[in-house]
Formats: structure tokens, C-alpha cells, sequence
């Protein structure tokens, strides 16, 4: 499950570091033993193409992902957003294993930072951790 801000963000914004993400991973320089299925947001639902009645229906939509998910990469490229840590809470009650990416060691909150079960400093070591600990 790929987290982070969306709201407070262009769509570019948004997706480019998701795709980038997917890309080193399924195409990268990598050997993965697992083959992992990746669950984009912004594949779905975006502020640019309006396919839904409700936020609650997109609320509902991605926490329904994130609880059948295995692991969270979350970029806290937004970290005000509420989705957010909304997501990350949800992961941490569940179990499921956080990988947060912190370009520049920006201050976050508290909380945000222990949601984490590592804290990345770019996505190209997320993608490393990832690939070493959770796909081989």
C-alpha cells in the first residue's frame, strides 16, 4: 500500500514517487523472490478525475486496501495530511509493517515517526529495505 499526501498536492506530485516505487521494484536492479501486487490511490481516486459521490466512499475504498495489505511504504511528502496518518494508525492496530520515506529529515510529529517501523532517508533505500526484507 502506497501512502502519503494527496490533498495538498498536484496529481504529478501525488504519483511520480508511487510510480517510481513500483518501477524499481518490478523493473529495477533488483531480484525479488516475491512477486508483490502494489496498491496505488491514485490509480483509483484523484482530486483531477471526480469518480466519486462521496469521500467517504474513497475513505472506504483505501482503508479496504490497506487492511488486506501486507506492508505500507508511506512518503511523508505531505506530513499534515490526515489521510495520512489516518493510514498509518490503521496499519500500526493491524500490524502490518511501515516503511516511511523522510526526504531531507523534514520534523515530524512524534507519532508519526514511532507509526514507522523504519524511517527511510529516499526511496531508493526504502526500495533496498523493502526488496531485502520483505520480498526475498
Amino acid at each position: 500500500y502506497l501512502s502519503g499526501g494527496m490533498g495538498s498536492l498536484s496529481f504529478e506530485e501525488q504519483n511520480k514517487w508511487r510510480k517510481q516505487v513500483i518501477n524499481a521494484i518490478k523493473y529495477g536492479e533488483y531480484d525479488c523472490a516475491k512477486n508483490p501486487i502494489f496498491f496505488n490511490p491514485v490509480d483509483y481516486y484523484n482530486f483531477e478525475e471526480v469518480r466519486y459521490k462521496s469521500e467517504r466512499e474513497v475513505m472506504e475504498f483505501d482503508l479496504n486496501a490497506l487492511r488486506n495489505s501486507d506492508l505500507v511504504i508511506v512518503n511523508f511528502n505531505d506530513p499534515k495530511s490526515i489521510g495520512t496518518c489516518a493510514e498509518l494508525a490503521i496499519a500500526k492496530e493491524l500490524h502490518i509493517p511501515i516503511i516511511g520515506i523522510n526526504k531531507g529529515n523534514q520534523a515530524l510529529h512524534p507519532w508519526l515517526i514511532e507509526f514507522v517501523t523504519r524511517m527511510c532517508e529516499d526511496i531508493r533505500e526504502a526500495v533496498e529495505h523493502v526488496v531485502s526484507f520483505y520480498l526475498n
